[in-house]
């Protein structure tokens, strides 16, 4: 019965106890070694003037098994251990048929339907099934069962026919639609069994459960093995009383209703004729169906959907996931109650791809024009050339033709007059800006900016500039967000020569100073949190950084750069109580290479060595006020406030170290180790290594 599920469904503590399933059938055996303990003393004998509730036959023992023997370490576990059995025999041995050997007349059978509801049954199983209907006695009988709330998981015969026996077939009827299931029988490949009826006409009801090879009916002498959409029939029974036991509010109907909902697809996508709805899956069932919301104190709800490649910003790496602070409760769309756990709709970021993009050769045009005044035009493109035999693009799930896949292009537009300069740039298909301040760089990456506007002022060493951009995002089959991040800058470059400069060298270094700010509706330092979505949380990041440059001498450049960032946001329910606090920083040293017989021969011509931590949430408090999880199922909610630290468990440090090499043909080879300690700012993160290597040569 693994198949099943079962085990999902008893890890939430469902068992099935206090629910009462009817097994009308042939019968049972009270003092059963294994089963005994979850029979009830009710159980009967229905047929008049025999009072042996005791067959000959075996089958209602075994079927009872399937859905009731105790979890006992002893013998086969049932799909619903804890429930009782109502067992009311029916069974008639003067068949019409010579060959069978039992046998049911519906006058019985409409009896111990009503025996079983007045006897408090809201399940029962009925693996039994003929050729025909049952005639009117029954079907009042059924009726009336129906009417008081009980459901029927019926047997759809093993006769290798296109459609379900009687009463089986009863679950197409609509005096009856919505009261049944009936089921047939799968193998432990997931195939109908051959001797199983299909669903045929009463596809839409229909559910397979596993019929082959059942262990049942154990004992000292043993177990017996057996086969049968009789065995099939019980599973569902159990699925049902799980579901009854697990979710109190739920009504028979909504849980025939749910199993159906939530089979497993097999045979024809959809609904079809042979497995109907599919297979029974009670992990699925023990899940939430359809809109689930969790309350909000203000009598508001959030809709709990799972967004496509929703991530919060790497700087956060695991502090929403690891808490447990934003676990709280939730109604599906039956309203039933579910223990969530908010904070995993707050995917981890991605991990970083050092995979380089392909080269794409480019076509770049530029034209320069001198206005009165000493000012200066300039326009440049750049288009990808065409090629005859294109190389297939390397795509990750977030930059893939399904995203609306672009070519990459941009232009650029530059006025200069005097110390006066104004830029205006625009790119698409992943072409980056090419504003770079040398402080403050990581915070404006994270705008993924595809236009953008600067200005500057020259006056000597000294060069004031102020910039803005905006990008759009994208994720898999979803809308493009456009302008979802937007950012401002202003910075403070400054240059200072040395006496290299005066001989018309490079200068000696230089520093640079920048604060600015970052809008981000799609939530906070690089996150993917669609704006629609309830678990949004727009954000702005106000930040300052410094950079600096200096050359040694002796070939050697040292540089490094720092920043810190101070983020605020508020979101439908999550919001910061004190601000997020973050930092970055670089230091880098770059050197001639060694004048090495084998650096030589490798043509090495520059070294450079770097240490590096991304940005990172130092500080900070986030604050949810969620409903309490209830003692008791139908206890009043309460609410109270979660908070709990904006900071991740670890400090992502990079070391890396790149060469570059001369190669004869004007080539060029770079080689780079790169090496991560503590990947996504996550504590238990395993050190990550990386090897790259990339050759370029000029025509």
């Amino acid at each position: 019965m693994a198949d099943a599920q079962a085990i999902a469904a008893w890890r939430t503590g469902a068992t099935g106890r206090g629910v009462t399933v009817g097994v009308v059938d042939s019968g049972i055996r009270m003092n059963h070694q294994d089963l005994g303990a979850n029979i009830s003393p009710l159980s009967t004998d229905i047929v008049a003037g025999r009072n042996e509730r005791e067959g000959e036959d075996r089958h209602g023992t075994r079927v009872a098994s399937v859905i009731a023997a105790p979890f006992n370490n002893y013998g086969t576990v049932g799909v619903a251990f804890n429930s009782t059995i109502l067992s009311v025999r029916a069974d008639v041995s003067d068949c019409a048929k010579p060959e069978d050997k039992m046998c049911f007349k519906s006058s019985d059978l409409a009896r111990a339907l009503d025996y079983a509801v007045q006897n408090g049954a809201r399940v029962i199983n009925l693996s039994l099934g003929g050729e025909g209907p049952l005639g009117a006695q029954f079907e009042a009988a059924l009726l009336r069962a129906i009417n008081a709330g009980v459901v029927f998981a019926i047997a759809s015969g093993n006769e290798e026919g296109a459609n379900p026996e009687w009463p089986g077939r009863y679950a197409s009827d609509p005096r009856f639609a919505g009261a049944i299931i009936v089921t047939g029988a799968h193998d432990q490949a997931q195939q109908i069994a051959a001797f199983s009826n299909r669903a045929g006409v009463s596809q839409n009801a229909f559910l397979s459960a596993p019929g082959v090879d059942v262990i049942v009916d154990c004992e000292d002498e043993g177990c017996w093995r057996v086969n049968g959409t009789s065995f099939a029939s019980p599973a569902v029974a159990g699925a049902l009383a799980l579901l009854l036991e697990a979710f109190p509010n739920l009504t028979g109907r909504q849980a025939i209703d749910i199993l159906l909902r939530t089979g497993r697809e097999a045979g024809d996508a959809g609904t079809d004729i042979v497995y109907g709805r599919g297979l029974l899956d009670i992990a699925r069932a023990f899940q939430p169906v359809g809109a689930t919301s969790a309350p909000m104190a203000t009598g508001a709800a959030v809709n709990i959907a799972l967004e496509p490649g929703a991530h919060v910003g790497g700087p956060f790496g695991d502090a929403l996931g690891r808490t447990g602070a934003l676990s709280t409760i939730a109604y599906d769309e039956y309203e039933r109650l579910f223990r969530v756990d908010l904070g995993a709709a707050y995917g981890p970021a991605p991990r970083r791809s050092y995979q380089p993009r392909n080269p794409t050769p480019m076509q770049q045009s530029q034209v320069t024009l001198d206005a009165p005044g000493g000012t200066r035009l300039s326009l440049a493109a750049a288009t990808p050339v065409a090629v005859p035999e294109p190389v297939v693009a390397r795509y990750t799930p977030f930059d893939a033709p399904w995203l609306g896949d672009e070519t990459r292009s941009e232009a650029l537009f530059d006025v200069q007059a005097g110390p006066l300069s104004l830029t205006a740039w625009q790119g698409q298909g992943g072409a980056s800006s090419p504003f770079r301040s040398g402080s403050g760089d990581g915070f404006v990456a994270l705008t993924q900016a595809d236009h953008a506007l600067r200005g500057g002022l020259k006056l000597g060493a000294l060069t004031f500039s102020a910039e803005t951009g905006s990008g759009d995002r994208r994720a898999p089959l979803r809308p493009v967000e456009r302008d979802a991040s937007t950012y401002a800058r202003a910075g403070l470059d400054w240059r200072f020569a040395g006496e290299e400069q005066d001989r018309g060298g490079q200068d000696r270094g230089g520093l640079s100073f920048s604060v600015g700010s970052l809008d981000e509706g799609m939530g906070p330092l690089g996150a993917y949190l669609p704006t629609r979505s309830d678990f949004a949380l727009p954000s702005r990041t106000r930040f300052a950084a410094v950079g600096a440059d200096v050359a040694l001498g002796r070939g050697l450049t040292l540089s490094g750069e720092a920043g810190l960032g101070r983020t605020e946001l508020e979101g439908r329910f999550l919001h910061l109580s004190a601000p997020a606090l973050s930092s970055t920083w670089r230091i880098a040293l770059q050197s001639a290479c060694p004048s090495w017989s084998i650096a030589k021969a490798l043509g090495c011509s520059s070294l450079s060595w770097e240490i590096s931590q991304p940005l990172r949430i130092e500080d900070g408090t986030f604050s949810a006020f969620l409903a309490d999880a209830p003692l008791e199922y139908f206890d009043p909610v309460t609410f109270s406030e979660r908070r709990f630290s904006a900071a991740p468990s670890g400090r992502q440090i990079d070391f890396s170290v790149r060469s570059l090499h001369a190669l004869p043909g004007r080539s060029w080879l770079q080689l780079e180790a790169v090496a991560s300690r503590e990947e996504q700012h996550r504590a238990d993160a395993p050190t990550g290594y990386a090897l790259l290597g990339s050759w370029r040569r000029g025509f």
